[in-house]
């Protein structure tokens, strides 16, 4: 995941310094989150980047997964 996380500072180093990034590294970062049910809130934008920046199928369904786990978590902490 040390690579996953280089690539999100470097997204967030982007908006501020405009470094590139790896989107395909945070894609495949973003596969493992979802697969071990790690997903948070920054992710779904961290996605969503990643969805419009490659464009294939494959990102957006991911998107959509990561928004639904995503939301799914939200409604599990909110009946607590």
């Amino acid at each position: 995941m040390s690579k996953y996380n280089d690539q999100v500072e470097a997204l967030m180093a982007q908006q501020a310094k405009g470094k590139g990034t790896n989107y395909r590294v945070l894609e495949s970062g973003l596969r493992q989150k979802l697969k071990d049910g790690t997903i948070q809130q920054q992710d779904v934008a961290f996605a969503l980047r990643v969805a419009s920046e490659i464009g294939s199928l494959r990102s957006r369904v991911l998107y959509a997964n990561i928004k639904r786990a995503a939301q799914q978590e939200h409604e599990t902490q909110q009946t607590k």
